[in-house]
């Protein structure tokens, strides 16, 4: 092997590890929605150390991140879909950073929430947190292999997460009215809902990147009535 084939492989191999830290830091912050979304129902306190935990790694996952994806860029100078790539690992990781501190603070809520707990709500909201999970790993495999479509679908999905919000919205601001020693737990309820409505935004950023990153066109609205993303 020659130096220059030694250093395209050591190249593939830095990019590659980017990559799948990327599909690492998803995964936690998934774990983290699935954690808000049981503790819905649980109330159960120990769930807000595990929330913790997982977003002292999280965040450790993003100083890894910036530090590897600028060694990239100062060493190896990329170029296109390359460049697109590394640059987009940047903005990710804030995207998904802060996905988790959003997820982490659901968790409290849903702990203050006390004894309330309207079924009809609680069903909302563990909608949207399913919703909100298929999308982020629709938007996980859509950028590990770069496809455009997939990313399309993760973005109409935020529409069906914006209808739930607003329902739960409606619903909480009608029993506030109504029963004032509720108020307390309907606002948590509410700041619960508006987190999940915000990771969705996250997780349709993180899909909008992907489709920037594939096609090297920035994403907007006409994209979502095309029969194809390509």
């Amino acid at each position: 092997m020659n130096l220059s084939q030694h250093t395209l492989r050591s190249y593939d191999k830095q990019l590659q590890h980017l990559m799948q830290l990327i599909l690492d830091m998803g995964g936690e912050v998934r774990k983290m929605v699935l954690a808000a979304k049981q503790s819905f129902r649980s109330r159960d306190e120990g769930r807000v150390a595990d929330a913790k935990a997982a977003d002292k790694l999280i965040n450790e996952l993003d100083h890894k991140i910036e530090e590897e994806a600028t060694i990239v860029l100062a060493l190896q100078n990329p170029l296109a879909i390359d460049l697109r790539f590394v640059t987009s690992v940047l903005k990710i990781t804030g995207m998904l950073e802060r996905a988790g501190d959003l997820a982490k603070n659901t968790v409290k809520r849903s702990v203050k929430m006390g004894t309330f707990a309207p079924e009809p709500v609680i069903v909302k909201l563990e909608k949207m947190a399913d919703i909100i999970l298929e999308m982020l790993d629709d938007a996980l495999e859509a950028f590990r292999e770069k496809d455009m479509q997939k990313a399309t679908q993760v973005w109409k999905r935020d529409q069906e997460i914006d209808d739930l919000y607003h329902d739960v919205l409606a619903v909480m601001l009608k029993e506030m009215s109504h029963s004032p020693d509720a108020v307390t737990a309907c606002t948590h309820i509410v700041f619960a809902a508006k987190n999940l409505e915000r990771v969705a935004d996250y997780a349709t950023n993180l899909a909008k990147t992907v489709y920037y990153v594939a096609s090297g066109k920035r994403a907007d609205k006409t994209i979502l009535t095309q029969g194809d993303a390509s």
